[in-house]
């Protein structure tokens, strides 16, 4: 890792990747600061005497570590300090008690976790059903730092706000409009081997045309120069298959049309164009493992073996410092292998849309319950988690404790000597500095400056994979803050599922050839009455709804 030196500003907690060499820093000039002796305790702040201790799940790993990884972070234990607020985390290995505690109401104060995909009506179920409460009243006093970033960013702002005006979550939060932020969020993507390029005699593919050349190279001839044709020319596990989407500026999901209409793709021309371009790439044996086993330990066995010449890709693949990574491991039996990140594929006309999730927050939203409030807790909690937002906070959070974890150096951040041993963790061999702070896997609300973090620490190829990533126009894509309603998801569940299965058996049925594609007509005509016009139609209520928060 190298530590490439960061000023941050703002907040953290939670998430997401990616680093820089270059490109449009940030430059708070802040990160010097020392805690000021001006912010009050909660309990200077409420007139209370008394201890107060908010519990918080969240999830972790299996590893029994993760059991102690945040209630002895060093960064979050001083920000309980300064807050006068302590945290008793519960921490889940994995998400089968999620649903039944939350049936069961017996849940904690604070709860992180994935709760747009994992709670039935996402956001605005949460809050009708009671769970989650609106932060509004508590942001005038207990949460200036929120209120003061849902002003002064009126994306990030608009995007947290349900339709009915309640702010009810926090997250890792970006600034959309910004490049750094725009990077911090792209962590996936179409990778392919550089080395094998170079062996036959081509360049980074950029279109569908460049990539078929490509691939027909790489089954050709022997780029893995082993003298056996056990290539894998592009390896389709993982749904690699939608990151071609954006060559027919489509989405897996439903997407906007320039004129602002909701579209649903595969009932779409474009998507039968697509169908087409596979079809002919299955029938010269250039697409493996679609079909069958499509998991990503499959994935990774093909391309660590030496045998995938393109796959879907994370940015934590490049990275040569993690000897877990991808190319680290693949570098064991082929030491001169180089992986490349690949554009999102431009359309026939040459414009180039974005397939990655820009969005002003991250997967990963936090909550305050209604468990708070009978606990007495509720400002105690929002409190905290402000302070986590606010300038100092997010420094204890991404940085740990000045002049023991890191120091100031011409006003940016580094860490200090020997923050980069490996010691013992209860039973895990760690880097010291994660001790003190580690804002990739914390899990918190952090505001956008977690991006110059990502930045000045990981790696060149990592960041350059990310950065490649985050490249191209995304207005396409259907935003993470436009949710169905309680009621519109209700509607859809009725239809969903039955039309979705129709649709993943048809495409591997023109993929492989058993279906016809001049009988797309008749297959589109199907899904419309399996439900995909009225689930348009959901979704353009959905979409006009959104904008007009």
């Amino acid at each position: 890792m190298k530590n490439k030196i960061i000023t941050i500003t703002f907040l953290c907690l939670f998430i997401i990747i990616l680093l820089v060499g270059c490109g449009n820093k940030k430059n708070s000039g802040t990160a010097s600061k020392n805690e000021k002796t001006n912010i009050e305790t909660y309990q200077e702040k409420s007139g209370e005497d008394n201890d107060v201790t908010v519990t918080w799940w969240i999830m972790g790993g299996m590893d029994e570590y993760y059991q102690y990884y945040w209630s002895e972070m060093e960064g979050i234990k001083k920000i309980q300090e300064i807050t006068g607020v302590n945290i008793d985390f519960k921490v889940a290995s994995n998400y089968d008690v999620y649903l039944p505690m939350m049936t069961a109401r017996n849940y904690p104060d604070v709860i992180t976790a994935k709760n747009l995909e994992s709670y039935s009506g996402r956001m605005a179920g949460m809050f009708k059903d009671g769970v989650s409460i609106a932060l509004n009243p508590y942001m005038e006093e207990w949460m200036p730092n929120f209120s003061k970033i849902v002003e002064e960013y009126p994306i990030i702002g608009k995007d947290l706000r349900l339709d009915t005006g309640e702010y009810t979550f926090v997250s890792t939060l970006y600034d959309v409009n910004d490049e750094n932020d725009r990077i911090a969020i792209s962590e996936r993507g179409l990778g392919i081997r550089k080395d094998w390029l170079d062996e036959v005699g081509k360049e980074i593919p950029t279109n569908m045309d460049e990539w078929y050349d490509v691939l027909m190279a790489f089954k050709k001839y022997d780029p893995n120069l082993n003298g056996v044709q056990d290539e894998r020319p592009v390896i389709m596990c993982s749904s690699g298959w939608k990151y071609f989407l954006p060559a027919y500026g489509i989405d897996d999901d439903p997407s906007v049309d320039e004129n602002g209409k909701v579209i649903y793709g595969f009932m779409t021309q474009n998507y039968k164009e697509y169908l087409t371009e596979l079809n002919k790439w299955y029938k010269e044996g250039l697409i493996y493992n679609m079909f069958e086993d499509v998991s990503i330990e499959n994935m990774e066995k093909e391309v660590t073996g030496n045998t995938a010449g393109s796959w879907k890709a994370s940015s934590g693949d490049f990275d040569s410092t993690n000897d877990s990574s991808f190319i680290s491991k693949l570098k064991d039996i082929a030491p001169n292998a180089e992986f490349a990140a690949c554009p999102w594929p431009k359309t026939e006309e040459g414009y180039q849309w974005c397939f990655s999730d820009i969005s002003s927050f991250a997967r990963d939203t936090t909550v305050i319950t209604d468990k708070a409030v009978s606990d007495g807790v509720d400002k105690a909690a929002a409190y905290i988690i402000d302070y986590m937002l606010s300038e100092q906070g997010s420094i204890y959070l991404c940085w740990g404790i000045e002049d023991e974890s890191y120091k100031n150096v011409d006003g940016e951040n580094e860490f200090v000597s020997g923050m980069d041993e490996i010691i013992d963790f209860h039973g895990k061999n760690i880097q010291k500095w994660k001790t003190y702070a580690d804002p990739i896997t914390i899990n918190f609300p952090q505001f956008g400056e977690l991006s110059n973090y990502i930045v000045k620490n990981m790696n060149e190829e990592y960041y350059e994979a990310c950065k490649v990533w985050s490249q191209g126009d995304c207005s396409y894509k259907m935003m993470a803050p436009c949710q169905l309603s309680v009621e519109q998801e209700e509607k859809a569940d009725r239809f969903k599922d039955q039309m979705k299965n129709y649709i993943t058996k048809s495409r591997a049925k023109f993929i492989r050839g058993n279906l016809n594609l001049s009988d797309y007509d008749s297959y589109v005509n199907q899904v419309k009455n399996l439900g995909g016009d009225e689930y348009v139609e959901i979704w353009q209520e959905a979409y006009d709804a959104y904008l007009n928060r």
